[in-house]
């Protein structure tokens, strides 16, 4: 033990250079240290980056979100108050036409109570055969033009007039061929009234209503023609490459176009704002179509004006589609739903002058007059007007002998 400090100084210095390398590799871990610390730092700075940006992405999409359900609920409270406007329109169109059935129904019904009282006054009065096809007769020009003036009716007018024709015919007596002539005109100027066929324009209507969203806008960008271009499979193969540079221009230049378009170009529709012209022009389209079915030529043309200017300034008149319905709704303008009636009573007036000349002139005028007043009970009935020929002059004849 006593010899230990008595080592040689040269032992010394060895283990004292064997205990340096200890502090290099403290020095190390605390680098590793420090830049496990700053890496957890920068990780956590990441992170908390990433969700901010997820967060504002998401509160962004809710935005978003709700900016669209609006505008969507926006559109579906217009296109359902267009869809109720067209329900009430329809559903006064179909109003009329109840009361137009019931009006006829009620005409039927006095019709038939008109028979039913002529049946009474045949059995009543007891006249001669002439004398019932005359009453007959002039019924049934008060029918003609009852039809006419009042329901606007020239195929049930025409009947009426031919029908009175025959019955005059069957009489035989030349005293009517006046009468029977003036039927006549009154038959022709009836075939030349031209009936609309209001079928066919409805039909027509509902046609072009369906092919609305197949109209182009007029602020469609896309090029009516191209011009064709060549093949670019079909280029020779570059032998030479000198001419590599120019080939290379040569496609990088069919890649662009310029076209001159000397037309004013306006500016492009919103998709809202085109979704909602299709739907007008569909609903004028409509309204043209109820109008026609209910003979308002005001509505009809108006509807059908409004149509053809906006295919004229909102879509392509380059496209064919297009084209043809705007000949078509010009087409339909130009028929008239309600045309010019002639005036059919004259033959009517004739007739009644005739019966009253014959009354008169035969025997017992006087106790034709006495019975007259029943006569009139037709004329009253139908509540024929406009005829001019005055309900007592047709009660004089009924029951005048001949």
């Amino acid at each position: 033990m006593s010899e230990e400090p008595n080592l040689p100084a040269a032992a010394q210095p060895e283990s004292t250079v064997a205990e340096k390398p200890a502090a290099p590799r403290a020095s190390t871990a605390q680098l590793w240290a420090i830049a496990a610390l700053l890496i957890a730092l920068g990780t956590l700075i990441g992170g908390y980056f990433v969700w901010h940006e997820v967060q504002r992405l998401g509160a962004w999409q809710q935005q978003v979100l709700s900016q669209i359900d609006g505008r969507g609920a926006a559109l579906e409270q217009r296109l359902q108050s267009f869809k109720d406007r067209l329900e009430s329109d329809l559903a006064a169109g179909e109003r009329s036409r109840r009361a137009l059935e019931e009006e006829q129904r009620r005409l039927a019904d006095a019709q038939q109570g008109l028979d039913e009282a002529l049946g009474v006054l045949r059995a009543q009065l007891g006249s001669s055969q002439q004398d019932w096809t005359l009453a007959e007769a002039e019924y049934l020009l008060q029918v003609a033009n009852q039809r006419l003036q009042l329901m606007r009716d020239p195929a049930t007018a025409r009947a009426a007039l031919a029908s009175a024709d025959r019955r005059l015919q069957a009489l035989g007596d030349p005293g009517f061929n006046a009468v029977r002539e003036q039927i006549a005109q009154d038959l022709a100027a009836l075939q030349a009234v031209a009936t609309p066929d209001r079928a066919g324009i409805a039909m027509t209507l509902e046609s072009l209503a369906r092919q609305v969203d197949q109209f182009p806008l007029q602020d469609s960008r896309s090029p009516r023609t191209i011009a064709p271009q060549a093949d670019s499979t079909g280029s020779p193969p570059v032998d030479d490459w000198r001419r590599l540079p120019r080939l290379i221009w040569d496609e990088l230049r069919s890649l662009v176009t310029v076209r001159r378009n000397e037309t004013p170009v306006g500016p492009m529709l919103a998709p809202e704002q085109q979704f909602f012209l299709y739907e007008n022009l569909r609903l004028q389209l409509t309204s043209a179509r109820v109008a026609a079915l209910q003979e308002e030529p005001g509505s009809y043309r108006a509807s059908l004006r409004t149509a053809a200017n906006w295919l004229r300034e909102h879509f392509s008149a380059d496209a064919p589609q297009v084209t043809a319905a705007r000949d078509e709704l010009e087409r339909l303008a130009t028929v008239e739903l309600r045309p010019a009636l002639p005036d059919i009573s004259n033959s009517l007036r004739l007739l009644r002058q005739q019966r009253q000349l014959i009354g008169n002139s035969g025997p017992g005028g006087e106790a034709s007059e006495e019975e007259s007043p029943p006569a009139t009970e037709p004329g009253d009935t139908t509540g024929n007007g406009d005829t001019g020929g005055g309900d007592t002059n047709a009660a004089d004849g009924a029951g005048a002998a001949p």
